[in-house]
């Protein structure tokens, strides 16, 4: 459950090992540490068998219209884990504003790579401008997090009352061919993965209008289990 409300940001709760959020594609964002083991989109599972992100996952955010580094393995240098200092060197300095991508579990809302300015986001300790937790206030005072291009990539730390997260295994088994799943208003989405070009992945016109129904449908869904 996570707060549709969360209010103002207050102290810090370090994340230890455990869930972030979620994305508003129903991905699972993780914090615990990095295997630098993933998929062409930037994700694995892990013990538990939850598919979830660390980092920018390139195929959501490209279907969201945010813009991104060139490869999908922008993070590999040579068959090994690029420098991270040199890691925001594939990304634009400059790009549109990144829209909501998904929820923290305090209930703040959690951004792509780009602020609401259109600069690219460092993490603190790569000197971006954001606080420890990856955050910051927009230029309308609304705090968010955001998802750097170097690490810790996801926030390390929320600052609000977290809500809770509970899963429960199955043993039902995913079929091979993906599952497709359709949203009332927004086009239906593609199934030949394979023979989808990159400027078919969502970098069109009308990325933005999704980006925006997709959001309004994720804090519809978070605001029915509301924390008090």
């Amino acid at each position: 459950m996570i707060p549709s409300e969360p209010g103002a940001p207050g102290e810090v709760t370090a994340l230890t090992d455990e869930v972030v959020g979620m994305m508003a594609n129903g991905v699972l964002l993780d914090a615990h540490k990095q295997t630098w083991s993933y998929d062409m989109c930037g994700g694995h599972s892990d013990k538990k068998h939850q598919y979830h992100y660390h980092m920018p996952p390139i195929c959501y955010l490209k279907s969201m219209g945010v813009e991104f580094a060139d490869e999908h393995s922008w993070w590999i240098d040579e068959d090994e884990v690029r420098d991270f200092a040199d890691m925001k060197n594939m990304f634009s300095e400059t790009a549109s504003p990144s829209p909501v991508v998904g929820f923290a579990l305090d209930g703040f809302p959690i951004y792509g790579p780009y602020d609401s300015a259109g600069n690219r986001m460092s993490s603190a300790t790569y000197g971006g401008d954001v606080d420890q937790c990856n955050g910051k206030e927009d230029s309308d005072g609304n705090y968010g997090y955001y998802l750097t291009v170097d690490p810790p990539f996801a926030p390390p730390c929320l600052r609000g009352n977290k809500g809770a997260f509970t899963y429960s295994a199955t043993d039902k088994v995913c079929p091979r061919e993906g599952i497709s799943n359709t949203i009332i208003g927004l086009p239906d989405p593609e199934t030949k993965l394979e023979e989808t070009s990159e400027e078919e992945m969502g970098v069109g016109e009308s990325s933005g209008n999704i980006a925006h129904a997709l959001a309004s449908l994720f804090v519809t869904l978070m605001a029915s289990v509301t924390l008090v």
